[in-house]
């Protein structure tokens, strides 16, 4: 049927053209999520790259255009899930406004609350990392790296600074990393909120010691209870 006259504009519009790049990102964020997902429940070695093909549902020839292999796409998961988690770690150290600790609670908050949000890339970042050979490990080291300056301001507040070894920072980092390693392994990323006080206690005594940093710890287990 003709259009009556002046009219045209009554016919629905049609769904928006998507574009080349909009394409692109979302088969890039299709393989990503397939990596993720599947180095989780199965690990790096044992996932294979036509596995991540199927559950991307993308084809061979699109993987390629994307990524050579499966590190390639393990790689850039490492480097987009890092970038993520760690700017908005930083982001929420830099607004709180209280004192050194409180800052450093916040920042603490924010990591286990994305990883509980994310357990199937975090499992795959903080877990499967260190054994998808040498490049991804150097990233995972390199993650670390980037949690230190958050605690480093901590030394001024510790009379005996100078006592404290150059790696400290890097150690607790680590140590938290393991703390959220073991409860993704454990299937638990539903409790990392309650290891929160914890956590932070272990992160906050070498500096401001063990009264204080116990006092810190009971605000914040306090906070989640309320």
């Amino acid at each position: 049927m003709r259009a009556l006259p002046g009219k045209e504009n009554r016919q629905p519009p049609g769904p928006e053209p998507v574009s080349r790049d909009a394409a692109a990102a979302d088969q890039r964020r299709r393989i990503l999520a397939a990596t993720a997902a599947l180095i989780a429940e199965k690990g790096y070695q044992e996932t294979t790259m036509e596995e991540i093909v199927r559950r991307a549902k993308v084809g061979y020839a699109t993987f390629y255009k994307h990524y050579p292999d499966k590190e390639a796409a393990f790689l850039a998961l490492l480097d987009a899930a890092t970038d993520r988690t760690v700017s908005r770690v930083e982001g929420a150290y830099g607004r709180e406004e209280g004192p050194w600790a409180d800052r450093v609670g916040a920042a603490l908050g924010v990591l286990f609350e994305d990883v509980a949000a994310h357990p199937a890339v975090a499992r795959a970042v903080l877990v499967e990392a260190v054994a998808a050979g040498s490049e991804a490990a150097a990233k995972h080291e390199a993650a670390l790296k980037r949690l230190a300056p958050l605690l480093r301001p901590g030394r001024e507040l510790n009379p005996r600074r100078a006592e404290l070894p150059e790696s400290l920072e890097e150690t607790l980092a680590g140590g938290v990393v393991w703390v959220l390693g073991q409860r993704l392994i454990a299937g638990e990323a539903e409790k990392l909120r309650g290891l929160l006080p914890e956590t932070l206690e272990f992160v906050l005594r070498p500096y401001i010691g063990e009264d204080e940093a116990a006092r810190e710890a009971g605000e914040v287990a306090d906070a989640i209870s309320a």
